[in-house]
């Protein structure tokens, strides 16, 4: 660059003396007065300026359109973080390819590195699943089956409830039938050179079988009907950490551990529908009721139902009944709990007949949530979740969608706050996440624009997490337990009363203006008496002989 300004800028000079000379070839002599002179002077000024200028312009111009003369990036170094990141979040960044030391062409080197600045929600998910990294761990007998039934087999499951690993090298489980020291028997658990496996993982489970040619790992005593089952930790001197007591179980009944210190027994099979298993497992009297009342039981037997004038008739009738379901089945003591806290604290506790007078969109909209399409067991969802931490699946509500996750130990967990507030364009949120725009700002606005805490796309871009810090996702305490072999379905029995998630629909463009930027959100009832409602607006826009323009009107601000 330097060489093509100063070779311009000699011949511009050398153009310019020639310019003179021509212009005018003699100096002017004594008799020509001061005033041609003075105009000369500014004239050779005027001209000086402009040749200046022009010559900075050809000098940017060779700088520019020179041939070896490029903008090249510096040399590759690593790039710096985006923001600062905790310690823990260090492991998450992508390792450096195999092959990395392997000289690359010209035009690889010209690229730089960028770093993907990780989104809030993410960050502090980071955050949490390191701190309940730090707590310790916690072994808990899970479940028994003392009695098995046909091809079942004895078992004994633990589980770690805590953040860290845990080496069951020398525990040991000690029965006791009889309540006398010689009645006891003891497993002690030993990992025989790696060939039996001692270690628990966080939230993970550790299934023990009787000891046979198949499973020399085992146990080697009989769990009988009447038992007390005590887990001691390394030691001569330890103390039992946990224990499960049963008497006359049933046969073909499992011990699933509900609580710290309560047991809930269920069989693997029932012949028959979900009702006929809700009935056997007892303690669902108020579902049961629920269920016939919105004719939901015809749609879990696979039958369809007759057109009637109800509000829920309409939606009932939509349902698929070419598919098993799933339902994720509430015991009575969490209904009654609601009963109670609606009637108010002077007020006897309502009756499952009472809520569906008061609220019974309520009560629709949390049982079409619960039911499930097709039969999933904890087998078959971790097939068809495999590496996925979450997975949205369909339900009866045909707009409404599960989100169902796996622990360690296999539990399932069912996220009932996750929905899919849709993306502000025409595209839809599988194509943002096709097009790796799930990481963006736009998509996590914390609820700006998007409604939603989370943003965008809740669920079709895996947002959504059970934390096992903020309990936020009810669980199964009663799992796997099959109608009919899978046939007619299964049911899991959860842990708590939970609120279905609301609906929120895209906004349609309005006539003579934009497009609301926030999308609407369904209220309870706004699904269920749509008929209703059309029928109020259609008699009300003819009466009152208004404008035809649409208008918007939120049933609960984005903001909230």
């Amino acid at each position: 660059a330097d060489h093509f300004s100063k070779e311009r800028l000699r011949r511009a000079r050398a153009g310019r003396q020639t310019f003179l000379e021509h212009r005018n070839p003699h100096p002017p002599n004594s008799r020509q007065g001061t005033r041609s002179v003075a105009s000369s002077s500014r004239m050779t000024n005027t001209f000086s300026r402009y040749v200046q200028q022009a010559v900075a312009l050809m000098a940017v111009g060779a700088m520019v359109s020179a041939p070896h003369v490029s903008a090249q990036a510096p040399p590759t170094a690593a790039a710096p973080p985006a923001e600062d990141l905790p310690q823990f979040l260090l492991d998450q960044q992508a390792a450096p390819p195999a092959d990395s030391a392997a000289p690359k062409d010209d035009a690889a080197t010209k690229t730089t590195t960028t770093t993907m600045k990780i989104p809030g929600w993410k960050k502090d998910r980071m955050e949490k699943a390191a701190l309940f990294k730090e707590t310790p761990a916690d072994v808990v007998i899970q479940a028994v089956l003392a009695e098995p039934m046909g091809r079942q087999k004895e078992f004994i499951q633990l589980k770690n409830l805590g953040g860290q690993e845990q080496d069951l090298e020398g525990w040991k489980l000690t029965l006791n039938s009889g309540g006398e020291a010689e009645d006891e028997e003891t497993y002690v658990f030993e990992a025989d050179g790696g060939k039996c496996e001692t270690k628990i993982p966080p939230l993970g489970a550790l299934l023990l079988l009787k000891k046979d040619a198949q499973n020399p790992c085992g146990f080697k005593f009989d769990l009988g009907a009447s038992e007390e089952l005590v887990l001691f930790e390394s030691g001569e001197d330890a103390e039992g950490i946990d224990s499960m007591s049963w008497g006359e179980v049933g046969r073909g009944q499992v011990l699933y551990r509900s609580s710290d210190s309560e047991y809930e027994k269920a069989p693997q099979d029932v012949e028959g529908n979900i009702v006929d298993v809700l009935r056997r497992l007892g303690g669902f009297n108020n579902l049961i009721t629920f269920l016939d009342h919105f004719e939901l039981d015809k749609i879990l037997d696979g039958r369809g139902i007759r057109g009637t004038n109800t509000w829920h008739n309409k939606i009932v009738r939509e349902m698929n009944t070419d598919v098993p379901y799933t339902l994720f089945a509430i015991k009575d003591e969490a209904w009654e709990a609601l009963f109670k806290e609606m009637a108010g604290e002077w007020a006897p506790p309502l009756t499952a007949p009472e809520l569906l007078e008061i609220d019974d969109a309520l009560v629709f909209d949390i049982i079409s949530f619960l039911m499930v399409e097709d039969a999933w067991n904890s087998r078959s969802l971790k097939l068809k979740m495999r590496d996925q931490n979450s997975m949205a699946f369909q339900t009866a509500h045909p707009e409404r969608k599960a989100v169902l996750q796996l622990d360690e130990s296999g539990q399932i967990l069912l996220n009932y706050d996750c929905v899919d507030s849709p993306s502000p364009d025409e595209f839809g949120c599988a194509i943002q996440k096709g097009w790796g725009k799930c990481q963006e700002d736009w998509m996590n606005d914390n609820g700006f624009f998007s409604g939603r805490p989370l943003g965008y796309c809740e669920y079709e871009c895996e947002k959504c997490y059970c934390d096992p810090m903020d309990n936020n996702c009810a669980k199964t305490v009663v799992a796997d337990v099959t109608a009919s072999r899978g046939k007619k379905g299964v049911v899991h029995v959860i842990d708590r009363l939970i609120e279905a998630p609301p609906i929120i629909v895209k906004p349609e463009p309005v006539e003579g203006g934009a497009a609301p930027q926030q999308p609407t959100k369904k209220s309870k009832s706004s699904t269920s008496r749509k008929d209703k409602e059309k029928k109020e607006k259609k008699s009300s826009s003819s009466s009152s002989g208004g404008s035809s323009r649409r208008t918007y009107g939120y049933q609960s601000p984005w903001w909230g």
